[in-house]
């Protein structure tokens, strides 16, 4: 159990002031969720369960609530980062495994692998020669991590991943599930008779410090150099980052986009999903890429982009209205062919 004296502690860098009587909770859930052992938050006052012993809040709904609720309250100026921020630290399962020893016994570890304290090695893992495992690191079942690669402190590798030779992870990134980063890229070229050689990619992949990477996506190591990806960076499940590609500090790469080789995106950039960006083109910091937005030229300054071809987005939504007008003039059109064809019809059935 963790107790709200406990709690204004932890958070005392959020917290910005407090009502009630001391309390305690085992969890945390949505207001919907509510039961005597939970913590919850709220945006509204219509929200409040009254059974629950403490609520994270806002100022506001604080001063609606004080005179009906008798728990505790903790007031923070943004309920979803607190949200946040208090279910990292009391209720992730990806911060806690219970089900196995620190290392597995059928875990096959090499012995010049050099592995940090409190490291917890799931069943099955491979882990080759000369890699580097920070402290607390989490490399869980069916894993493969490839010799020479760095992995830093407080990082997570979920299931049945695989981080290729030379490859180098930050502190605090976290790898789902079916996730492969540094396999070698696509890189082909042709040969007179119109087959293909295939180009080997000798660099690596480079993933900053709290990167999160999503389910079953690919990222493909350079040809030469690294492909970089930054701070921060957040990327969904299913994408395809090719080789050398660089992706800039705190942007969010959301299902479904694929970016091709050598692109580079730059800080806070947002690709909503089934993006593209082609090949050596660059994506300007503070860009948000809508509607499948596909680039195929530089996008040079931020703002809403959006379309195929990417566009900004004041004259995207103009080739949406273009697009309505044509439409509504061939209806109109198909509804006049349709009356010649019948006076046609009747002029030669005389």
């Amino acid at each position: 159990m963790t107790s709200t004296r406990q709690l204004q502690e932890d958070f005392r860098h959020i917290i910005v002031a407090t009502h009630g009587n001391e309390a305690v909770f085992d969890y945390t859930r949505s207001f919907e969720r509510a039961d005597a052992s939970s913590l919850i938050f709220i945006q509204a006052s219509e929200q409040l369960d009254p059974i629950a012993p403490a609520v994270i809040t806002t100022e506001a709904v604080a001063a609606d609530i004080m005179g009906e609720y008798k728990g505790f309250i903790a007031c923070v100026k943004d309920v979803r980062l607190a949200q946040a921020l208090i279910k990292q630290a009391y209720d992730d399962y990806e911060n806690r495994d219970p089900e196995w020893p620190d290392i597995h016994p059928s875990a096959v570890i090499h012995e010049s692998a050099t592995l940090g304290a409190n490291v917890r090695i799931g069943p099955n893992v491979v882990i080759g020669k000369d890699v580097v495992i920070g402290d607390s690191v989490i490399v869980r079942s069916n894993s493969v991590i490839e010799f020479g690669v760095t992995i830093g402190n407080n990082s997570i590798v979920n299931p049945n991943v695989m981080v290729g030779h030379g490859c180098v992870i930050g502190q605090r990134v976290i790898l789902q599930s079916g996730t492969v980063i540094g396999n070698e890229g696509y890189g082909f070229t042709p040969t007179p008779d119109k087959r293909y050689e295939r180009i080997p990619h000798t660099g690596n992949v480079i993933i900053g410090d709290d990167v999160f990477i999503g389910s079953n996506c690919a990222i493909d190591r350079g040809t030469y150099g690294s492909t970089l990806i930054k701070r921060g960076v957040k990327v969904d499940n299913l994408c395809h980052i090719a080789h050398n590609v660089e992706i800039g500090e705190d942007c969010l790469i959301i299902g479904q986009t694929g970016l091709a080789g050598s692109c580079k995106i730059g800080d806070r950039a947002i690709l909503s999903g089934q993006s593209g960006v082609l090949d050596h083109k660059k994506v300007a910091a503070d860009t948000i890429l809508v509607h499948r937005g596909g680039v195929i030229e530089d996008i040079p300054s931020g703002g809403m982009w959006g379309g195929i071809p990417a566009k900004p987005m004041r004259e995207h939504t103009r080739r949406f209205k273009l697009d309505d007008y044509v439409l509504k003039r061939f209806a109109k059109l198909e509804e006049k062919i349709a009356e010649l064809s019948d006076e046609l019809a009747k002029k030669n059935s005389k």
